[in-house]
């Protein structure tokens, strides 16, 4: 392993601590928690969420809980696919991620 896989390795495995902490977090998240925010030019942008919009620097509207879990499952599939990706990253570096 050259000197600088090791710089690599070392902000990968920071990254995977991040992202494992978002999957505890949204995996844990009520979702009524999640909002869906759109950003638009101006007073243009769009906040979908339980509550509907909290600003009047925006537009909203109140979204269904079954939306927002939905939303809550895609953000989580995304989460762990960036997972994946830093873990075979990291073993193309030689390193083995899995616990």
């Amino acid at each position: 392993m050259k000197l600088k896989d090791i710089d690599r390795v070392n902000h990968l495995i920071a990254e995977l601590g991040a992202v494992k902490e978002l999957i505890t977090l949204a995996g844990h998240a009520d979702p009524a928690d999640v909002k869906l925010f759109i950003k638009g030019p101006g007073d243009a942008s769009i906040e979908m969420s339980a509550e509907g919009a909290e600003s009047t620097h925006y537009r909203g509207f109140t979204a269904t809980l079954g939306f927002l879990s939905e939303l809550k499952r895609l953000a989580l599939e995304e989460i762990t696919a960036r997972q994946r990706t830093i873990i075979g990253e990291l073993a193309k570096l030689g390193v083995e991620a899995e616990e």
